[in-house]
């Protein structure tokens, strides 16, 4: 029978070790103790950290390197796919370290609000778990109503679109049929998105960031459809509204987070 690597180990010391008597034997066994209890340690930490393919899941998850692929068309993202929901919640993720992700739907990218809090210190990558995300996802009614504002916003300036449409033709001597429809079914998307948000049985992950990212398409339609309603050939509310979309998308996701961490710690001064 081969010999173990401890003892091929304890044979070599033995075979140059000059000392002698009982001291030698007791030397070469308190070696030996010392190696199987290392091992012993070892089998231990390994039994600890789980079986291989659980510890390669969890280094994915730290990594980030399980979260969906996307397919590309000319090298853009391709989120004409299913997992929209995923997607809105990726657009605020502070354990997601990216800036720049795809969009929720359509080709191209967006903002990873998340991670800009993360950039500003307003959070830590991991201040975001499950129990908070709960608990922001049960007080959003304060994201929900000020999301209702640039959504009533969006419908007044597509409301005035479509009475000036005819004027704004003659403007740009093109149809704007199609930029009216876009306008409709946009701002009818951003209020069921808002609606939706109210949903309990929906992942809270995705329910945060809802409201957010209704009132940040809200805010670009209201400013594009009041630009072509007054000033078809101009930029004053097309820039204003893209250059808000970031904020208002950071801060209606932020605000409840903030809330839950808050009422998750405990008050300064009680005991």
């Amino acid at each position: 029978m081969n010999d173990s690597p401890i003892d091929d180990y304890v044979n070599q010391v033995d075979k140059h070790l000059k000392l002698r008597g009982k001291a030698r034997k007791q030397a070469l066994d308190d070696l030996r103790d010392a190696l199987n209890e290392a091992v012993q340690a070892i089998d231990e930490a390994i039994a600890l950290t789980g079986s291989p393919q659980d510890y390669a899941a969890a280094l994915d998850e730290q990594f980030a390197t399980d979260r969906p692929r996307f397919k590309t068309i000319l090298g853009m993202p391709n989120s004409f796919t299913r997992g929209i929901g995923q997607r809105i919640a990726g657009t605020f993720d502070p354990s997601n370290p990216a800036l720049i992700i795809p969009r929720v739907f359509g080709l191209g990218w967006t903002i990873n609000t998340g991670a800009v809090a993360v950039r500003l210190g307003l959070l830590n990558p991991d201040d975001v778990d499950d129990e908070i995300l709960a608990d922001a996802g049960e007080h959003l009614a304060g994201s929900q109503l000020a999301a209702a504002i640039p959504i009533i916003a969006a419908a007044l300036a597509t409301a005035q679109f479509g009475r000036r449409r005819r004027e704004t033709e003659q403007v740009t001597g093109k149809s704007q049929k199609a930029n009216l429809i876009a306008a409709v079914g946009l701002t009818a998307a951003c209020a069921v998105l808002l609606a939706a948000s109210a949903d309990r049985e929906i992942p809270a992950a995705q329910r945060v960031a809802m409201p957010s990212a209704a009132a940040a398409l809200g805010t670009v339609v209201a400013g594009a459809s009041l630009q072509s309603a007054v000033d078809p050939k101009g930029h004053t509310f097309v820039f204003p509204a893209i250059a808000l979309m970031l904020p208002v998308n950071l801060l209606l996701s932020y605000l409840p987070i903030r809330a839950a961490l808050n009422r998750s710690r405990p008050s300064a001064g009680k005991s």
